[in-house]
């Protein structure tokens, strides 16, 4: 897909809301992709079986140590406690369809970082310059547990191309503002 202009919109410690602020920008997008991208960091060993059963099909990688060709599927993460925690932080990569998925790997996460990923088209506005015919690069991202003094939750909006105008408009709909510079995104 490639990567995005992103803009932070809203950001709180309150990841219930955060949450349901990016449902509310989701609604707004019409949907063209039937899955979502989610990305967690197990820190505990309970994380980590609870991220497993929730993504079996995901992709685990020991999280300190990229370069390393060892990752385990969620279904077959190592058997004993002793040999999983041996090998934590683990991070996982997975698409899933959007719904029940999203709220079991925000109750399963604790306290590692997560990324969700809703990808869609945003309306025809004059409010939103950017928007195309192409859809390619719109969506809506959750960081949890980031590292910001303002807030550990941020909801992004993202565009093809900078549009201060149109992130602008997507925060007053969910009660943000536009928090920051535009960043690459993911």
């Amino acid at each position: 897909m490639g990567s995005s202009r992103a803009y932070p919109v809203y950001r709180t410690d309150d990841l219930d809301e955060a949450y349901r602020r990016a449902r509310v920008l989701c609604a707004r997008m019409r949907p063209l992709e039937p899955e979502m991208w989610l990305c967690a960091q197990a820190t505990t060993v309970t994380e980590a079986r609870s991220l497993g059963v929730l993504m079996p099909t995901g992709l685990f990688e020991p999280s300190y140590d990229w370069a390393a060709d060892v990752w385990y599927l969620g279904a077959a993460l190592p058997g004993g406690d002793r040999e999983l925690a041996a090998v934590l932080p683990l991070t996982v990569d997975s698409y899933a369809a959007p719904g029940p998925v999203e709220g079991a790997l925000l109750r399963a996460l604790g306290e590692g970082a997560a990324t969700l990923l809703w990808y869609g088209a945003w309306p025809w506005v004059p409010e939103i310059p950017s928007h195309s015919a192409d859809p390619t690069n719109q969506r809506v991202e959750l960081d949890v547990n980031g590292e910001h003094p303002d807030g550990r939750h941020t909801v992004y909006v993202h565009f093809r191309s900078a549009d201060e105008a149109g992130a602008a408009h997507l925060a007053a709909a969910i009660g943000g503002a536009v928090l920051g510079p535009v960043q690459v995104g993911r």
